[in-house]
């Protein structure tokens, strides 16, 4: 009896202590809903990736097809007019985001992608070839911004680094797409391959709500509430959460300039994601991504076609181990350590190509093929994927996504001058003068993130932005109290 008496009071102890866990948000929001949001979102960059990738494996084909007759300047441009279409786009990315939402802005990208990659498919001659990429560019620029904002806005602060990771990930498995496509199929046949991604996002974001961060933007709390709840779960007490999201977006405003960009609370978080962008660039991963098969034909590969694959493969594994790890490690040490593998295993690549062209002293061709490797590891654990979680991260939701389209255009920018450089550089000084470029200045960002980059693991999005805004608030009390002069007397001292 009193055994009875006990477990029923252990019982009511129990239903007692989960209620009051709801009640006080313990209980953790449901994960398979936040996964399957932020999937449906990221299926579309397997499209956007695979132009980018395309390159790596058609290139040597597209060289050998008579309907296609190409200069080192027509090579140039079909690599990288897309980042040429993907800064057209993102003047006008981040308005509309803001305007119609993240879910209706990915979903109206499908048609236009399609499109693009159906006119590469038809195309008769170069100059359509650079028709169809523009298109694709153009697409490219709402799905890169878009998909991260949106898979940055869904999750709450413990998931956000994994699936915050998530567009990365697909950004690699669509690179990895288009060199399976391009190394099996014709050139042609393998547009049609890479449109199948794009297509099917279209249909499972039908399955979704819309990011509760832009309901609450637009002033629409019940469709807020609704959101949070299909993605959380009905035991799910978001009350805090919602209230700290609406304390954010009140205190920062709802309107939306790009001067705010440069105003004290979001200067900074601004500069940090334009560091993150030329670390991107400046490492060559882009070379050894889009000029993969040329890369290997050069240093003398055998089977390029087989080789480009296998540096896909190693892409996925690298960004998987980017992803389960982001969230335990921290975004910093994955960054410093990206950059100093991809600089070493560059610089070794740049060894390479100076002894067999310089002092045509023959290495074994696995000496290229283990750089190369190494180096696009070392580009997945954080180069490629950090600086886009990090562009979503770091800003109120006011301006994220004007924030999030600005540094993509900033991205593009840079990408644009690089690959259009590339071959008439190394043509002219030599492909180990090339190397030994993208390796030192990835030593130096390596050191550079030591300083710069901030850690954001486990931080919701308004803690982050309350911590740059502190941050001000603090040094503008350090500089009332302690006058300039006092400053720079005491650091001389």
């Amino acid at each position: 009896m009193c055994h009875a008496e006990n477990k029923k009071e252990e019982t009511t102890h129990s239903k007692d202590a989960t209620a009051g866990d709801i009640r006080q948000g313990q209980v953790k929001g449901r994960t398979i809903t936040q996964v399957w949001a932020c999937l449906a979102a990221s299926l579309g960059n397997l499209s956007a990736a695979a132009v980018n990738g395309w390159t790596a494996a058609t290139l040597p084909s597209m060289k050998a097809d008579p309907d296609l007759i190409m200069s080192t300047l027509d090579m140039a441009w079909i690599v990288s007019i897309i980042s040429v279409g993907c800064m057209v786009g993102s003047i006008f990315a981040g308005r509309i985001m803001d305007g119609l939402g993240r879910r209706t802005v990915l979903m109206s990208m499908a048609p236009f992608l399609t499109a693009g990659w159906v006119t590469i498919a038809l195309a008769p001659n170069t100059p359509i070839v650079l028709l169809g990429r523009m298109i694709c560019g153009m697409a490219t620029a709402f799905l890169f911004s878009t998909g991260p904002v949106y898979c940055s806005e869904v999750p709450e602060a413990r998931l956000r680094g994994s699936l915050g990771l998530i567009p990365s990930l697909f950004l690699t498995f669509g690179v990895v797409l288009s060199y399976i496509a391009g190394a099996f199929f014709s050139w042609r046949i393998s547009c049609y391959v890479c449109s199948v991604p794009i297509i099917l996002m279209f249909i499972v974001l039908w399955t979704v709500p819309e990011s509760p961060y832009w309901y609450l933007l637009k002033g629409r709390h019940e469709d807020c509430k609704a959101s949070l709840r299909w993605l959380r779960g009905p035991r799910y007490d978001f009350s805090a959460e919602l209230a700290e999201m609406e304390e954010k977006i009140n205190s920062v405003g709802r309107k939306v300039e790009y001067r705010e960009l440069w105003r004290p609370r979001t200067r900074k978080p601004f500069l940090i994601s334009l560091f993150m962008s030329t670390l991107q660039q400046v490492s060559g991963g882009n070379i050894l991504m889009m000029f993969t098969g040329l890369i290997f034909i050069s240093a003398g590969v055998e089977n390029h076609r087989m080789a480009t694959v296998v540096t896909g493969l190693v892409q996925i594994v690298f960004t998987l181990l980017c992803m389960f790890t982001a969230d335990r490690l921290g975004r910093r040490p994955l960054i410093i350590a990206s950059t100093l593998i991809i600089g070493v295993a560059t610089l070794l690549l740049g060894v390479y190509y100076l002894m067999s062209d310089v002092f045509e002293i023959k290495w074994p061709p696995w000496v290229p093929l283990l750089s190369v490797l190494t180096a696009v590891a070392g580009y997945c654990l954080g180069c490629r994927t950090m600086p886009w979680l990090l562009s979503a991260e770091l800003f109120n939701t006011t301006i994220r996504s004007t924030a999030n389209t600005a540094t993509l255009f900033y991205n593009r920018l840079l990408s644009v001058a690089i690959l259009q450089i590339y071959p008439f550089y190394e043509e002219a000084f030599g492909a180990h003068t090339v190397f030994f470029t993208f390796g030192g200045l990835s030593l130096i960002c390596s050191l550079v993130s030591f300083f710069v980059v901030p850690e954001t693991k486990g931080k919701t999005l308004e803690q982050i932005q309350e911590h740059f805004e502190s941050t001000k608030k603090k040094k503008m009390k350090h500089n009332i109290i302690h006058p300039a002069s006092e400053v720079n007397t005491a650091t001389s001292v």
